[in-house]
């Protein structure tokens, strides 16, 4: 393990610590800002409807969201501001975690280059300002990885309870979080001088801390017929047999390359390839430890999802902190990127081509985009099409609102001024957190709005003896049609 050089090259006069202080600081400040200009997504809507519903967890997810989003409108408002402060503080917190981690396995310069890589990454710059799960598991990833590093030299117990804490935490956030636990084994058994750590208390209580955080979870799970595990199996088709597609596995590549930024993405992977290539055969002590260790929390992530691409199609999103340690070791490279001048231009190229993408990405308006291509259209005409479906509560006289889908019924609860509640369709079995809630009434007498994207009122007729046509209501972006729902009047008399 290294320690900080008194002699770090400094920047503008400033030491490399305080340069990322003011680096992250500068950024938080603009992201605080962006965060309540961009429109709220129905993902962030629909968790924010978690945290009016606060349980022990939730069909998809752990209730770390719901909770994170309690405490932030607790404090600034059901508005943009107050759902989406802690993401925006979560991703400062996960900035400086990363200067951390690198200082501690190599320097504070190569410490403040991977802070600046992690911060033009587009997935997490606008990631960042977004409420989801991903700020959450993002930190406590990195967090996680800083404290087991402090443990394995360290004498104190509370490291090892921390480091439990921290995975469990994440695990409440993103069950993959839960695979940090596999790259610190996997550490210790590769690196002969560690193993004898397998034996020590402090592992053990690790693991009891990391899984006595799970329990929320696997309660809320055994109360309501282990749902988030069928999702989980659904959701990953293991329940079919594993068909081999290479188009889904370029599909996958494509998608990471997008969201990491083309050029980054490829110095990325070939750093990984190096070092795996490097290490393979060779024995790891305690000089080159730290190397191993951020490279088996990036392998333990994106390998999962590279296996599981080849059988299905996933978000983008989904192996996100995986990069976080490959930046790291990628900025620990810097002394050899500047010796050449091909890997000067190839590394000035991938930054500049990734920040490039990062600005678009927060306002990709002037290129004018395709609707379906343009990252704005996530966010386009739900505060207009609440507004409508307000006028008509009033006009009409509702006393229900319906909807047949839990993201629309999400956001539009969000923008309605009153922010109330919108039923959706029943599933079964469960396919979204509303089918745990109650439904809609439909004891006479009642008046409901039903806004749906389908054109017809089937749906809905064995529940309401009198269903009437109200109007149709259409979004354009960018000149086109691109979002319609029709509204009806549901009477029971």
């Amino acid at each position: 393990m290294n320690t900080v050089s008194e002699s770090s090259p400094r920047f503008l006069g400033m030491s490399p610590a305080l340069a990322a202080i003011l680096i992250i600081g500068s950024v938080t400040v603009l992201r605080l800002f962006f965060c309540v200009w961009l429109p709220i997504l129905p993902d962030e809507a629909y968790y924010f409807q978690w945290s009016r519903h606060l349980d022990a967890s939730y069909f998809s997810k752990g209730p770390a969201v719901a909770y994170t989003i309690a405490a932030g409108t607790a404090l600034w408002g059901g508005n943009n501001f107050g759902v989406r402060f802690f993401a925006v503080m979560l991703s400062a917190g996960t900035a400086w975690q990363i200067f951390l981690l690198a200082r501690r396995w190599y320097d504070e310069t190569t410490a403040l280059i991977a802070v600046l890589f992690a911060g033009i990454v587009p997935l997490y710059a606008v990631g960042a300002v977004v409420m989801t799960i991903d700020p959450l598991s993002a930190f406590f990833w990195v967090w996680a990885a800083n404290l087991f590093s402090r443990a394995l030299d360290s004498s104190r117990q509370i490291d090892w309870l921390l480091t439990g804490f921290a995975v469990g935490c994440g695990f409440l956030a993103k069950y993959l979080n839960a695979l940090e636990l596999v790259a610190f084994l996997v550490f210790l058994l590769l690196v002969p001088e560690r193993r004898r750590l397998l034996l020590k208390l402090g592992f053990w209580s690790m693991l009891a801390i990391a899984v006595l955080c799970t329990m929320p979870v696997w309660w809320w799970n055994y109360q309501h017929g282990w749902s988030s595990v069928n999702q989980l199996a659904n959701r990953g088709h293991l329940g079919e047999s594993f068909h081999w597609s290479f188009l889904n596995f370029l599909n996958f590549l494509e998608n990471q390359a997008l969201v990491i930024s083309p050029l980054l993405f490829l110095l990325l992977l070939a750093t990984a390839v190096q070092v795996f290539i490097g290490r393979f055969g060779k024995k790891t002590n305690r000089e080159n430890e730290g190397e191993l260790l951020l490279l088996l929390l990036f392998l333990s992530v994106f390998l999962l999802y590279a296996v599981l691409a080849w059988h299905l199609k996933g978000e983008p999103n989904w192996p996100a902190v995986s990069y976080l340690t490959l930046i790291i070791i990628l900025a620990s490279r810097w002394r050899q990127i500047l010796t050449t001048r091909i890997t000067r231009i190839l590394m000035a190229a991938a930054f500049l081509m990734a920040m490039l993408e990062t600005i678009v990405l927060h306002n990709p308006e002037p290129l004018n985009l395709p609707p379906k291509l343009d990252p704005l259209g996530r966010v386009v005409g739900w505060s207009q099409i609440a507004s409508r479906l307000d006028d008509l509560r009033n006009q009409e006289h509702a006393d229900i609102l319906i909807a047949d889908a839990y993201k629309e019924a999400s956001v539009f609860s969000f923008y309605l001024p009153d922010k109330a509640f919108i039923y959706t369709l029943r599933h079964v079995p469960p396919a979204n957190q509303f089918d745990f809630w109650p439904t809609y009434p439909t004891v006479a007498p009642h008046r409901a709005l039903w806004i749906t994207g389908e054109n017809s009122s089937a749906a809905l007729s064995k529940d309401y003896n009198t269903i009437t046509f109200i109007e149709c209501v259409m979004i354009s972006f960018h000149g086109r049609p691109f979002r319609e729902y029709t509204i009806y009047l549901c009477e029971n008399r």
